[in-house]
């Protein structure tokens, strides 16, 4: 029986993928291996948002370009939004490379691998991401019997100035509702107790379709499907998110009261010139209407530093949007240059040092506040998902995440297993980035 190898850089939609190509391989009879050089077939999925990540990549591409030329027959493929950008340049940095397909390819694995074994060049090249996109019917290997991604569309038409997704993965094109619905319904029954929605910009799902569905209405079918006991869905985009999206989540016990809002820069001028379509204001006018109607709700968002031409008082405005709005967290990354992107040519480059030292004084306020939001729900009650578990001693460590999507750890006998569980813990300890607390009740689904 042959094995395979799967690696997947970045986000969830890069991980959804990665089920569908397991999915599809053990279909095809082969059985997964954590260790590449015990492997038939090599596969990384792939991430191109920042220059690290792709260094990061290549580097393992390289390590296994030695496997293969101990093991020739181990077929090595590389897809995803690096293999999308980079297509015939792939093979000439690594020339052990059998397969380069893109994002839009991914359905299509099994065919892919045919044309392999019957072509006599080294080689196949598959990049078309303006193809249909679909997943329908297509055997899925979900790493998790508790959570499922689901892709209700592809693609991004915002062009931001920085980011080279609309130029990997395609125009924006989404999943009809109907087929989505039919999916969390068989979820359902599978018993998985969450759904998170996946899209470049899930806020604007729906406008490509003939009846013009949106996500407001999808959310609203989504709500009777009884069995899903949580719904997330990321990422928004503050330039489509609208007071109706609130009320929705408000109203609903299945939305969980988590909003990730990338705000990117707290200054209007580097707003401008990264094609965001907003300013601080509207911003501002979203954040306080959440804070309005869900006070309970976690806000989250991006950050990045250094983008060219960012001066001292463009990032001072940037961290007095974190004193102002007082994220739970924030992702924060600093700015590299993309390929086909507008960015380089906006402003001058930001020394490395300068971006390091901005990058460090942001994580430095950030972490602060989140110990403070943290530290605030000690000695009250939340109720968490069950998602894994570990042995500590004598007991079983268990992992979970509330409803506003802050990450719970606590202890409890052997004997019970809570995976899968809505669990009520009280908080006793809490740091940045973490709650511990002591269980309470555990509401049986």
């Amino acid at each position: 029986m042959p094995f395979y190898f799967l690696k997947t850089f970045g986000c969830q939609m890069n991980v959804n993928d990665s089920e569908y190509l397991s999915g599809q391989l053990e279909e095809m009879g082969y059985l997964m291996v954590s260790d590449f050089s015990k492997a038939d077939l090599i596969i990384l999925n792939t991430c191109c948002v920042r220059a690290k990540v792709e260094q990061k990549i290549y580097s393992m591409a390289g390590r296994i370009s030695k496997i293969k030329e101990q093991r020739p027959k181990t077929i090595f493929g590389i897809c995803g939004c690096l293999a999308q950008k980079e297509k015939e340049n792939i093979i000439k940095r690594v020339p052990e490379a059998d397969l380069v397909f893109g994002p839009s390819q991914i359905a299509y694995l099994p065919e892919i691998l045919d044309k392999l074994n019957k072509k006599d060049r080294k080689s196949i090249i598959q990049c078309d991401n303006k193809i249909s996109w679909s997943l329908k019917g297509k055997p899925i290997k979900r790493r998790s019997n508790i959570t499922a991604y689901i892709q209700i569309m592809k693609g991004c038409n915002n062009f931001c100035s920085y980011c080279i997704v609309p130029h990997v993965r395609g125009p924006e094109e989404s999943k009809p509702a109907k087929r989505i619905l039919e999916e969390i319904r068989l979820l359902a029954n599978d018993n998985y107790k969450e759904i998170m929605l996946l899209g470049q910009n899930v806020n604007s799902y729906g406008q490509d379709l003939n009846d013009k569905d949106s996500l407001l209405n999808l959310l609203k079918s989504i709500n009777s499907i009884e069995g899903i006991e949580r719904v997330r869905f990321m990422t928004s985009h503050p330039k489509d998110f609208n007071l109706e999206l609130i009320e929705i989540i408000e109203n609903s016990s299945k939305f969980c009261e988590h909003i990730h809002l990338p705000l990117q820069s707290g200054s209007d001028n580097i707003l401008r010139k990264m094609n965001r379509q907003y300013n601080m204001k509207q911003y501002y006018n979203i954040i306080n209407n959440i804070r309005r109607y869900m006070p309970e709700a976690s806000i989250t968002t991006d950050i990045m530093i250094g983008f060219p031409g960012e001066t001292e008082e463009d990032f001072q405005k940037t961290i007095q949007a974190l004193q102002k709005v007082h994220f739970d967290s924030v992702y924060s990354f600093i700015y590299s240059n993309r390929e086909k992107t507008l960015s380089p040519f906006l402003g001058e480059d930001i020394p490395l040092d300068v971006k390091k030292k901005r990058l460090w004084a942001l994580l430095e306020l950030q972490k602060n506040i989140s110990i403070e939001k943290n530290q605030n729900l000690v000695h009250k009650t939340v109720e968490i998902l069950v998602e894994s578990s570990s042995k500590k001693g004598i007991e079983k460590q268990y992992w979970g995440k509330t409803r506003t999507n802050k990450v719970v750890v606590f202890t409890y006998p052997f004997e019970y297993d809570l995976l899968g569980q809505l669990a009520v813990v009280q908080i006793n300890k809490a740091d940045a980035y973490t709650l511990y607390g002591e269980l309470l009740d555990v509401k049986y689904k």
